[in-house]
């Protein structure tokens, strides 16, 4: 075989990968920031706010491609784990100076109860100010936020006491913080491939039950 032969059939096959079965042409999966930033309210909901972040401002971000699978699916939930966490949290232990936090462990949960609300958790192995702690935030969503539970940009949705809370634990004590205010966000790059267009892998089974550490909805007392 010559090199010009080579060269033509190695183009067509990549040619040929760039497009579905059905003929669309295929685009790389574009990359979902999640975002989640506020101020806690200045009063635990419940627990001693050992860190003394009741009334302080935080942010934290993960980005994972839309074409991530998720590791647990049910009826209406899709759960994603292993996934990069960074921001930071402001305790009034420190003052001004803000702290960062990451985790290379960080998951997320995606639920849609058809007749009430859509549901997003995000939770993570942390170190705050030396301490091993879990965070987990559990944040109720407009009906129709998310048409399926997939990764996927939605519109920006306000965080309040009515329907955001953070907990932090260091596995015996469990502190939750209601959101006073602040936002969260999942958008792509400016110039990234539509995500609308993209469609995750998923599981051709969506039965199994929601796991423990999902299921739980703190109360919010509304």
């Amino acid at each position: 075989m010559t090199l010009r032969k080579t060269l033509a059939i190695a183009m067509a096959v990549a040619a040929i990968s760039f497009f579905t079965p059905s003929g669309k042409l295929f685009a790389a999966a574009p990359v979902i920031t999640y975002t989640a930033a506020g101020t806690f309210a200045s009063t635990p909901t419940s627990g001693a706010d050992t860190l003394k972040l009741a009334g302080e401002p935080f942010s934290v971000t993960i980005a994972v491609s839309a074409s991530t699978a998720p590791f647990k699916t049910g009826p209406n939930w899709a759960a994603y784990d292993k996934l990069k966490l960074t921001g930071s949290v402001h305790s009034g232990l420190l003052g001004p100076t803000p702290v960062n936090v990451a985790s290379a462990e960080a998951s997320i949960q995606q639920a849609i109860d058809p007749s009430q609300y859509d549901q997003f958790v995000m939770q993570a192995p942390v170190k705050v100010v030396g301490i091993s702690l879990t965070i987990k935030a559990i944040i109720i969503l407009p009906l129709g936020t998310f048409t399926k539970p997939l990764l996927h940009p939605f519109a920006p949705v306000a965080l309040a006491p009515g329907n955001a809370t953070v907990e932090y634990s260091d596995g015996t004590n469990t502190t939750v913080l209601a959101i006073q205010s602040g936002s969260l966000t999942a958008t792509i790059p400016t110039g990234s491939v539509n995500a609308s267009n993209w469609a995750a892998p998923v599981q051709s089974e969506f039965a199994e039950a929601m796991p423990a550490m999902y299921a739980k909805r703190v109360q919010l007392g509304v």
